[in-house]
């Protein structure tokens, strides 16, 4: 999608007064980056009014009908549905203005995503076809892996560890995005001998069973749904954590049509598609990360450098920048890793003050002679 072409809009449901306030944005700051349309065939995107006549029956028709397409909400009532942007009436135009910028965002996000699903395919018919071309196959590989890199580790770029103000900017705060309450939902799953944790409040019935390191999600349930609800914050107030017994949990597999995915693969992709390169807020880049095994890759998405920091902190525990001078690669893939490995308790840092020595000199030496064969191997295959 090209960023000078205006995105059309559809309103839906808006009483006269609120349409006279679209219009003006639309043709006063925002002109020139939105337009309105008149049909949701010619919309890219969607704003729609709940506090409308019959405004919550025609939000489900529309919903039903129109899973995927971004869509901006106005109400008086705070309105926390998954993947979409609320904005509370009365308007302000600048909360307006920063909403139409989200949803641009999350137009970019999906314009990237099947981008990846094109090159994708493209490189399996290569593949099939085992074509004479090897550099053509290459530059398609190459494209792939940069989209998905984008997706799951950002674009940020290395800061200064020394500068406080840079420092801010490797932070978010995970507990307003849906990755901390799936985190929440996990550590609470952990606890059960049996049953699950409903997770209410989402549009589609979530099941954690993490005794089968298994999450039930609604047949409509897609990637792309997911990743843009992890990339919007969103309030806590409107999910809620339901424990469920083995009884209910087979009553919830007998009358829905639920399918099972990995669990720790669906809490490393969230805190990808989260995180983006970032850290969660307070993490301490100078402490120790403890890796506690090797991560199941074959079922796991590989980051960048991925392996090689695995070698490296089942070796010994390193702090997280002194990772990124051991193995000489960007910050963004130490900390995408970490995240990920941190959301399914894997990976924690270790907050003993006292550093772990060897009493056995030898014995250091040998771990660090066989880390460096390790590494050598993974830069062979990289």
């Amino acid at each position: 999608m090209k960023s000078n072409k205006p995105i059309p809009f559809a309103a839906i449901g808006m009483e006269k007064k609120t349409l006279k306030i679209l219009e003006m944005v639309f043709n006063g700051p925002g002109k020139g980056d939105y337009i309105l349309v008149e049909t949701l065939k010619e919309a890219q995107a969607c704003i729609f009014d709940l506090d409308g006549l019959n405004g919550m029956n025609l939000w489900k028709d529309y919903r039903n009908q129109n899973q995927h397409l971004p869509t901006l909400i106005f109400s008086l009532n705070d309105k926390d549905i998954a993947g979409t942007v609320y904005v509370k009436k009365p308007i302000e135009v600048e909360k307006l203005l920063k909403a139409l910028s989200k949803i641009k965002r999350l137009l970019k996000e999906q314009s990237l995503e099947k981008t990846l699903q094109a090159v994708s395919a493209k490189s399996g018919a290569a593949e099939r076809q085992a074509p004479r071309n090897a550099q053509l196959a290459t530059d398609m590989a190459i494209e792939k892996e940069e989209e998905a890199v984008h997706q799951f580790c950002g674009y940020t770029q290395d800061i200064n560890p020394n500068n406080p103000e840079e420092i801010k900017k490797i932070y978010y705060d995970s507990s307003q995005y849906l990755q901390g309450f799936f985190e929440k939902a996990f550590v609470i799953a952990q606890q059960l001998d049996s049953g699950g944790i409903l997770i209410e409040g989402l549009y589609s019935t979530m099941i954690l069973l993490q005794n089968q390191n298994i999450i039930l999600c609604g047949n409509e349930f897609r990637n792309h749904q997911l990743r843009t609800m992890a990339l919007l914050p969103i309030s806590k107030s409107h999910l809620r954590i339901v424990t469920l017994s083995e009884t209910e949990v087979a009553e919830h597999k007998r009358t829905e049509h639920l399918v099972a995915r990995p669990l720790d693969e669906f809490l490393w992709r969230v805190a990808l598609w989260t995180s983006r390169g970032r850290l969660a807020k307070g993490t301490d880049l100078s402490k120790k990360i403890v890796l506690l095994h090797w991560p199941n890759f074959t079922r796991l998405v590989v980051t960048p450098y991925a392996l090689r920091i695995s070698a490296l902190w089942t070796t010994q525990p390193h702090s997280l920048l002194e990772t990124v001078k051991i193995l000489n690669i960007p910050q963004r893939y130490v900390f995408a890793f970490f995240n990920a490995a941190s959301a399914i308790q894997l990976a924690f840092v270790d907050r003993r003050t006292s550093p772990r020595h060897s009493q056995n000199t030898p014995s250091t030496n040998n771990k660090h002679g066989l880390f460096q064969r390790l590494l050598a191997r993974l830069r062979l295959q990289e």
